[in-house]
């Protein structure tokens, strides 16, 4: 699935906690925890922000040193993630 011109959105069953570098994510319908590391958990804080695949992934690749197709693979990975946990929201 192609999120370029999607609006991702957190979902209200989503509550965070930051653990030092990295956050744990429970979903309160679920009763599951999904744990971000630390790219993950700016991937989630930007997306959290701004909804923007594109927005959030010009951030990423300004703040660490990756290639456009790994950074892509990366953010589709957690993205399906969240998405399979049922933590965030495709419009």
């Amino acid at each position: 699935m192609s999120f370029l011109s999607k609006k991702i959105i957190p979902s209200e069953n989503a509550v965070v906690q930051e653990m030092g570098e990295d956050i744990v994510i429970l979903n309160l319908k679920t009763e599951h925890f999904y744990e971000l590391k630390e790219v993950g958990k700016r991937i989630w804080e930007l997306l959290s922000e701004n909804h923007s695949y594109t927005l959030t992934f010009e951030a990423i690749k300004g703040e660490y040193e990756v290639s456009s197709e790994q950074l892509h693979t990366d953010m589709e990975r957690i993205i399906n993630g969240l998405i399979k946990a049922e933590l965030i929201k495709i419009n």
